[in-house]
């Protein structure tokens, strides 16, 4: 018998990419169409479903025995979707660090509105969009100094760009600045680090996204080629 990813998944108690990462680390003890090719969808047989149990019976036993950094696995390829290689620190792509770690905000964003509570995630998705922002401007500023400040990060960049960053998204990213000029105020729920005069504001999580969107569009299209802000165009805020 022929079992889909769902049903194998279901049978074994996993979600479908964990399924997959065990497809692909099993391969050789597996039948072909358990990994047919980008595609393709997957079937297991029934052999296919008893290794796979006999994994899943015994992977934690092997994983509490695993260090975290390993040597990367001699067959590693595109096909591997469960992990990633870590080259000292490299990231391939001019602001391509910054765009992943804005995707990770927007992930937490959406999943704070979808929960219905969004008050649980508040912090963690005030300090992503900030700390997004902080790396944008560093980037794109060659800024090397120690500083944690959004503000000082807006003047710098201006500075060696020769441009001015438009309104509104420049007073968003220096209302971020003000409640939080240090950086510690979302994530250590620092209570010294927040400088704004009224201790209690409203944040629109709808809205915020909206501007984030804006402010990064901004910031995407004002260095296409990676070396030097041009002028920017105030219709992409």
């Amino acid at each position: 018998m022929n079992r889909s990813v769902a049903d194998t998944a279901r049978i074994l108690g996993v979600d479908g990419e964990q399924m997959k990462a065990w497809a692909w680390t099993f391969k050789d003890h597996l039948s072909g169409r358990a990994n047919p090719g980008k595609g393709r969808p997957r079937k297991f047989t029934d052999s296919d479903v008893l290794a796979l149990i006999y994994v899943c019976q015994y992977r934690d036993l092997l994983d509490a025995h695993t260090p975290i950094l390993q040597e990367p696995p001699d067959d590693l390829d595109e096909t591997c979707r469960h992990g990633i290689l870590l080259i000292d620190g490299y990231v391939e792509g001019y602001l391509a660090l910054a765009r992943n770690y804005r995707e990770s905000a927007d992930a937490l964003l959406d999943s704070a509105l979808k929960s219905g509570e969004p008050r649980d995630g508040g912090y963690p998705v005030l300090f992503a969009y900030r700390h997004t922002l902080e790396l944008y401007l560093k980037i794109i500023g060659a800024i090397d100094e120690h500083t944690h400040s959004l503000k000082e990060c807006v003047r710098l960049v201006e500075k060696r760009h020769g441009h001015r960053i438009p309104s509104p998204a420049r007073e968003w990213i220096i209302e971020l600045d003000e409640i939080d000029p240090a950086g510690t105020a979302f994530r250590y729920a620092d209570e010294q680090g927040r400088t704004m005069k009224h201790a209690e504001h409203w944040l629109d999580f709808v809205q915020f996204k909206f501007a984030m969107t804006r402010v990064f569009t901004m910031l995407d299209f004002a260095v296409p080629d990676g070396t030097r802000m041009g002028r920017i165009d105030p219709t992409r805020i």
